[in-house]
């Protein structure tokens, strides 16, 4: 098996024990070379003999193509004479490297059935070189073996490296990244659009903060989860805790944010007048709470702070409520109650999570498009 693209290795399954890997070119001149095809060996007798392979010499036809010459039968040879092959060092070192690589890939992944590209770096090699040898694979398997590799190496190297990468590389490690990211949140927590379990949102929420930073456009950090906010009187009772207080990344300015459950009702069942629902009662009264931690908040930020350099300022807070699932609400009377009752209030932003998710998927819809055209140029 050759390949016109270099830079990964092809390892191809041909029966149940057997696969081809991508040849080796040990010595290579204008009409002729000497490669080495290595065969990966599902050997049930002896798992680490689990690689063979053959040496061949190949000439080019008038198609300029490579093809295999035909082979020498050694029995014919007259008694006394033999046949001598011998390899230079950097051949030897070359043939020893794939080699010594295909043992590894059999130790740690074992024998795979199917079609697979690895990419064929050095441990030492620069990431420069890695990403430039990278672009010539399809884009899916250049993200996935530049990951593991980045994976591994050292944060400050990774930096420096990535100075001198083309922009546009370092465009598609973003758009790899982001994607990857985008795809994650949104599979997992479209599985937890009918949860009751205002924990496991938590969670979700915690491992991608983004998520919120796309509400208010702009970068968010958390400060803390479940933060108590003061309100505590001097029997050390009461107090409000939300559950989390984030902060602008670049102006320290603070959100409050509350989280209850897709499970959530937004609106009460019977109609109240003018085919106006009310809002719920888990609604108003989770309302009243993210008022009620702006309020503590302001009022107990000098002791919160102490005098310690500020966390978070309090410039003009910001408060945000994740509840509820707009699909629960399968009527146009409903919905439109719900808008109007979380519009009458600009000072808190509530948006529900089935929301949240689908200005994810809008996100992830604009990575996907902007993947697809990098993908045609490569």
């Amino acid at each position: 098996m050759d390949v016109t693209k270099p830079g990964y290795v092809e390892v191809s399954s041909t029966s149940s024990s057997t696969a081809e890997v991508t040849l080796v070119v040990l010595r290579e001149g204008p009409r002729k070379r000497l490669v080495f095809t290595p065969t990966l060996v599902n050997n049930e007798r002896d798992s680490a003999a689990s690689v063979r392979g053959e040496l061949a010499y190949q000439s080019k036809n008038t198609a300029d193509e490579w093809e295999r010459d035909t082979p020498f039968n050694l029995s014919t040879l007259p008694p006394g004479e033999s046949l001598r092959l011998t390899l230079s060092s950097g051949e030897l070192l070359k043939l020893h490297k794939c080699v010594d690589a295909l043992y590894e890939l059999m130790k740690t992944e074992g024998f795979q059935y199917g079609t697979k590209r690895l990419l064929a770096v050095d441990v030492d090699t620069d990431l420069v070189e890695i990403l430039d040898s990278i672009s010539t694979i399809g884009q899916n398997e250049k993200v996935k073996r530049l990951l593991s590799w980045m994976s591994q190496q050292d944060s400050e190297r990774l930096a420096e490296a990535l100075e001198d990468v083309e922009p546009e590389i370092s465009a598609d490690i973003a758009v790899a990244v982001g994607l990857a990211r985008l795809r994650g949140f949104v599979a997992e927590a479209s599985a937890e659009l009918d949860s009751s379990n205002e924990k496991r949102w938590q969670e979700i929420i915690e491992r991608n903060v983004w998520a919120i930073g796309q509400i208010f456009s702009h970068p968010l950090v958390i400060v803390k989860r479940e933060a108590y906010l003061g309100g505590k009187s001097v029997h050390n009772t009461g107090g409000n805790a939300a559950d989390f207080l984030m902060r602008n990344h670049i102006t320290g300015n603070a959100l409050v944010v509350e989280i209850k459950t897709p499970a959530t009702r937004l609106t009460l069942d019977g109609l109240y007048r003018n085919n106006a629902h009310p809002p719920s009662k888990e609604l108003a009264g989770a309302v009243q709470q993210v008022l009620q931690d702006h309020y503590t908040m302001r009022q107990s930020y000098a002791a919160l702070q102490g005098d310690s350099t500020p966390e978070f300022r309090v410039f003009k807070p910001q408060l945000l409520l994740i509840i509820g699932n707009l699909s629960r609400e399968n009527d146009v009377n409903r919905i439109r109650s719900f808008e109007l009752y979380r519009n009458s209030m600009p000072e808190i932003n509530i948006i529900t999570f089935d929301e949240l998710v689908q200005k994810a998927k809008i996100l992830l819809d604009l990575f996907s498009a902007r993947d697809d055209d990098v993908a045609g140029v490569v």
